[in-house]
């Protein structure tokens, strides 16, 4: 948590001049992120290990999706996996990478768009 404090604030450093207190602003920002951390817990049921494993097992589609994936270019796969795998906003994401707000958009809508097409070409 205090990592994360910390990369957001680095990443936002220009608004911390706006601030009337720079420790309430770092205060802040840890408050919304732990606030978003028990948001997604209380989200996140998970979900029996039979069950999991049944569904991975049977699943073509979802290997289809993995493959397609592993195919995408490395910026996309990686913003992707922020976002599905580790449950990252966009925010967080953009602080991780170190690129603006605007391209962590564009690259998730890019990573959907080419998965789709990748794989309805392998359905026909």
């Amino acid at each position: 948590m205090l990592h994360d404090t910390f990369a957001v604030a680095l990443a936002g450093k220009e608004k911390v001049a706006e601030a009337i207190s720079p420790r309430a602003w770092l205060f802040a920002i840890a408050r919304n992120l732990a606030a978003t951390s028990i948001r997604r817990r209380k989200c996140a049921k998970p979900l029996a290990q039979q069950v999991a494993a049944t569904v991975e097992a049977d699943n073509p589609e979802l290997d289809a999706m993995r493959d397609a994936a592993a195919r995408l270019p490395d910026d996309l796969r990686q913003t992707l996996a922020l976002r599905l795998r580790d449950g990252l906003s966009y925010e967080e994401i953009a602080a991780v990478l170190g690129i603006p707000l605007g391209t962590v958009r564009s690259r998730l809508h890019r990573a959907v768009r080419e998965l789709r097409r990748m794989i309805s070409s392998t359905r026909e």
